[in-house]
């Protein structure tokens, strides 16, 4: 089950990302079982780690050991002590997946039962929460892993207001559309669909794609469902050799190019994006408390 909602970030998450990421905030009121020889720092619950708990529950059903340092802001060591004390003490759990390697796995992190309980949701609804990530197939784990990525950039360093996730309803009853995209999002700097291209689809494939979103636009139908909102495309690739032919597929200046691993590197709104007409960067807005 995909976690990304159509919601949007708490205040306390969208408003006070700084004090999510300080080391010695005031601890939360949870009681936790004694676990040894744990730092004294990971005894009780900080608000980073809550922030990880907010983003698994509306965003990324599960992430990596690399996407968690990411949003915990911590050394890769203390990543690790922090996610067995997380495990031990039922906040977070995991299930391996195989990697690139033949017979080589790697787990992802997903919410414990008690984690489960700290950001809210009914007991009752965790066993098929986890049986989802359970039973999901290994290979939608790549280009959701990707994606979350791309997730995770919008809502560490802008004001996430809105993300629409590709199993939404509302792209099925926008049958019109005739696109399922990967996400829409709306954040401080505007409004975007996300497309992560792992160089696995046909080009004729994508340019029909591509084709659609040009007509969703043209047609009326994108301002009838997003008032208001700004209409652009936002492709991911793998490498600068896919973005070339992936640009010749369209003309249109509303399709931006950029790799995943540069997206990943670089501030969000550095000039990065490849478009017909020109090289971008996503609108400027207020910056994002760090």
């Amino acid at each position: 089950m995909a976690l990304l909602r159509d919601l949007d970030f708490e205040p306390a998450i969208s408003r006070s990302i700084r004090r999510y990421r300080v080391l010695h905030t005031a601890p939360l009121n949870f009681a936790l079982t004694p676990v040894g020889n744990t730092p004294s720092i990971m005894r009780q619950l900080q608000t980073r780690h809550i922030l990880l708990f907010r983003i698994l529950r509306d965003h990324c059903s599960f992430l990596t050991r690399r996407q968690v340092e990411r949003v915990l802001t911590l050394s890769r060591v203390s990543t690790t002590k922090t996610l067995l004390w997380m495990l031990s003490e039922l906040y977070l759990t995991r299930r391996y997946r195989a990697d690139s390697f033949a017979h080589f796995q790697t787990p992802v992190y997903y919410l414990g039962r008690r984690g489960w309980l700290v950001v809210g949701k009914p007991l009752s609804e965790y066993r098929e929460y986890r049986l989802q990530i359970e039973q999901r197939s290994e290979r939608t784990f790549e280009h959701t892993l990707s994606l979350y990525d791309v997730i995770l950039k919008f809502a560490l360093e802008s004001e996430v207001r809105r993300i629409v996730p590709g199993d939404d309803k509302l792209w099925q009853e926008a049958i019109e559309f005739g696109n399922i995209p990967d996400a829409w999002i709306q954040f401080n700097g505007g409004e975007a669909f996300i497309e992560v291209d792992l160089g696995t689809e046909h080009l004729p494939v994508l340019k029909k794609k591509f084709d659609n979103y040009t007509a969703f636009k043209e047609s009326g139908r994108y301002d009838a469902l997003f008032p208001g909102c700004a209409f652009k495309v936002l492709v991911l690739a793998k490498d600068e050799d896919r973005i070339e032919a992936l640009e010749r597929l369209t003309q249109s200046d509303d399709f931006w190019f950029c790799t995943t691993k540069e997206f990943v590197r670089e501030s969000l709104t550095h000039e990065h994006w490849f478009a017909p007409l020109g090289f971008y960067a996503l609108p400027a807005s207020a910056q994002k408390e760090v």
